[in-house]
């Protein structure tokens, strides 16, 4: 597939998009509407024999044509399925964005809390299939993109998506699915139901939240083997998202959670910490500070008296390595060691003994434009990973890159936190080689930070 060319004297190739498996995906134009599509390429599986070739060709077809009945927010739209001597083209919508493999890849593995809000749209995404009648079967990091406006849309179903051509296909031997994300049942037995892809959302927020799938072994023979006999790897970044975790991966599929169930559980999975209550007596102080802050004439000392003892509440350990930084309207573990002090307006300016990596926390009136001070940053070098809404929260995360005339090439990510009508931003910033071994640091950080009052 070449730029420039057109397909079914329609779409007019752009440039390729992705690839993998059986598929292959290009960005097309319109040439009717002037609208950018995504274009996929059906690859035929190799080895099949020529009858077995015609059968696919046959259900692929078929079910690709079933599949665009969906509409839903949370499953890309199938425009077009056009046939061909080989294998079909199937017409998209074009969605800029990143897929969950690519967001994992860039950025390591993801906070509990953000993987839930994935786990809940992809969840919405698949009732939506299954009350078409539909299965997905191809639940994967690679098949979930986040978009660039935030939206999580699971795309880019397996080859056979009716019970009809699931069975056709495992007659005839053919299972298809990528092995790290399929059911156990649908190897074992070729049977693939909704439970079956509720197993394949386990295993894709196994790998969201690990950066690993659920079975790590040396080779594809090796992970079927242990699919088939073992049960999956201990989660160890999980947290609150383990029992969820636990239950989808079940290998019984009719011990598996009810969808209802698993909203549930993501909704408010088991264990999470609640904010650290304020004493009563504190909260008018607490809440007049709130309002002092937002003045442009505040000057706000570092720190407060505390309550007597017996006022206090009991505070939760902080996690291995790190140390409270517990002024009065937040709370936030800061990794041991570092270099830590206010910056005067209830902020917070942290940095290892060697300069980086650095975080700085920092209370705004009025929350940030990511877009807009994008636009306007002088960072030498900048270049935008993402910018995004944090599904299911009000909460963003903008992540970049630069170049530091001192310590070379550089990555950074700006979480922002809101808490009523204050927000909270945390920038965190490192040498670029040393992202990956900082990330679960950043993680932690994170995943502890608690607003203790807001407006």
């Amino acid at each position: 597939m070449t730029e420039g060319q057109v397909v079914a004297g329609r779409y007019r190739v752009v440039r390729p998009l992705a690839a993998g498996g059986l598929s292959r995906v290009w960005l097309a134009a319109d040439q009717m509407t002037g609208d950018p599509v995504a274009l996929k390429r059906c690859e035929l599986p190799p080895g099949l024999t020529p009858d077995e070739q015609d059968l696919f060709r046959v259900w692929t077809v078929r079910e690709a044509r079933a599949f665009a009945v969906v509409r839903h927010p949370n499953v890309i739209r199938t425009l077009d399925v056009v046939p061909d001597d080989d294998a079909p083209w199937i017409v998209m919508e074009y969605l800029p964005s990143r897929s969950l493999q690519q967001v994992v890849d860039e950025s390591g593995p993801l906070p509990p809390a953000r993987v839930a809000g994935i786990g809940l749209a992809v969840l919405e995404g698949l009732l939506a299939i299954v009350r078409a009648g539909l299965l997905h079967l191809d639940v994967k990091p690679g098949n979930v993109l986040i978009a660039d406006d935030g939206r999580v849309v699971l795309t880019d179903s397996g080859p056979a998506v009716t019970t009809e051509g699931v069975r056709a296909l495992a007659r005839a031997g053919i299972i298809l699915g990528s092995p790290k994300y399929l059911a156990p049942e649908r190897l074992m037995s070729g049977v693939a139901t909704a439970a079956s892809d509720l197993w394949s959302l386990g295993a894709t927020l196994y790998h969201a939240v690990e950066g690993r799938p659920p079975y790590q072994r040396p080779t594809t023979v090796d992970m079927l083997l242990a699919l088939s006999e073992d049960p999956p790897d201990p989660p160890v970044r999980a947290g609150v998202l383990t029992p969820v975790l636990e239950a989808l991966l079940c290998r019984d599929p009719s011990a598996r959670p009810a969808p209802d169930e698993v909203r549930a559980m993501l909704r408010e999975p088991p264990g999470v910490v609640q904010p650290v209550p304020v004493p009563r007596r504190r909260r008018v102080a607490v809440l007049a500070l709130a309002l002092a802050l937002l003045t442009p004439v505040a000057a706000v000392p570092l720190t407060w008296p505390e309550s007597p003892p017996e006022a206090r509440p009991v505070q939760a350990a902080a996690p291995d390595g790190f140390v409270w930084y517990d002024p009065m309207l937040y709370r936030v573990a800061v990794p041991a060691g570092w270099i830590s002090y206010g910056d005067g307006r209830n902020g917070l300016v942290a940095t290892a003994g060697t300069g980086q990596p650095s975080m700085r926390l920092t209370l705004l009136e009025t929350p940030p434009d990511p877009l807009a001070e994008e636009r306007a940053t002088r960072l030498p070098g900048y270049r935008r990973i993402r910018i995004e809404r944090l599904p299911g929260s009000r909460d963003s995360v903008w992540e970049y890159t630069y170049r530091d005339a001192k310590r070379g090439e550089m990555h950074g990510r700006l979480r922002i936190f809101r808490a009523g009508s204050l927000t909270y931003t945390l920038d965190w910033r490192t040498p670029r080689d040393e992202w990956t071994a900082q990330v679960p640091a950043l993680t932690t950080v994170v995943d502890s930070f608690t607003a203790k009052a807001a407006r």
